[in-house]
């Protein structure tokens, strides 16, 4: 098997990631991502226990944030999506005819603001000639889906899952960059696997269950920031035990 492969369940003793799963969401509970806005509120808010149920002007919120959130932290783009709101401009008629030079303005607080408004101005512009209808056009075939979400500009494979996860409510895994780290250090990968090959590891050991996907996810992301940093912190990570590298520390 080459280094930058995904390591099969027999050939280390690591934690199953459902095994994982399971104990994160013990050990946590329900994360309640994406994170959207409720009607009559005016920030995005986390909602823990509740999968779905999306309106149309919130599954646009959760595609904006993940452009949004690229290369900076959610509070960043949670003000950027709570400025949008504050001019009614999550609609897709209305950021497709928003001048550039406004957008930008409105999204300043997420960085990058300049390449982020060309970025939502194009998903705009595509999602909307798809009839504006985002439940309908993210309910298509899902390969064919998601290869049609990376050929709009500004979108990459976690961007894509992202919003094929959360918007669409579709089994896409999301990996980054902690999904990455807690996999080298539970034994899942060895070397630096591709993007792909780390999600065909996880889905491959997981059942096809969207809502699976997206708590496991932010659980994932939730270790990261307790434990698995960069320097881990593995005094009281609920993973220690099953961890080669917790047992060093």
């Amino acid at each position: 098997m080459s280094p930058g492969r995904p390591v099969g369940s027999g050939l280390c003793a690591a934690p199953s990631p459902r095994a994982v799963q399971r104990t994160l969401l013990r050990s946590f509970g329900p994360q309640g991502w994406w994170p959207v806005t409720p009607a009559g509120e005016a920030s995005p808010r986390y909602r823990p226990g509740i999968w779905g149920r999306l309106a149309q002007r919130q599954r646009l919120e959760v595609c904006l944030g993940a452009l949004l959130t690229q290369n900076t932290a959610w509070t960043n783009a949670s003000s950027a999506l709570q400025a949008l709101h504050r001019r009614g401009a999550v609609r897709l008629d209305r950021l497709v005819r928003m001048p550039a030079e406004r957008l930008q303005r409105l999204i300043r607080p997420s960085g990058y603001f300049k390449q982020k408004a060309l970025r939502v101005k194009a998903f705009s512009r595509h999602a909307a000639a798809r009839g504006a209808d985002l439940r309908r056009w993210l309910s298509g075939p899902l390969p064919k889906l998601r290869e049609e979400l990376l050929g709009i500009h500004g979108i990459g494979p976690e961007t894509a899952d992202s919003i094929l996860l959360y918007a669409g409510l579709r089994p896409a895994f999301v990996v980054d960059a902690y999904t990455l780290r807690i996999g080298a250090r539970l034994g899942w990968f060895r070397g630096r696997p591709s993007y792909q090959e780390a999600a065909a590891f996880l889905t491959g050991r997981l059942p096809a269950s969207a809502e699976l996907y997206g708590e496991f996810h932010a659980l994932l992301v939730e270790l990261a920031k307790r434990h698995c940093r960069k320097t881990p912190a593995c005094e009281g990570c609920p993973l220690r035990k099953g961890c080669g590298h917790g047992k060093n520390c």
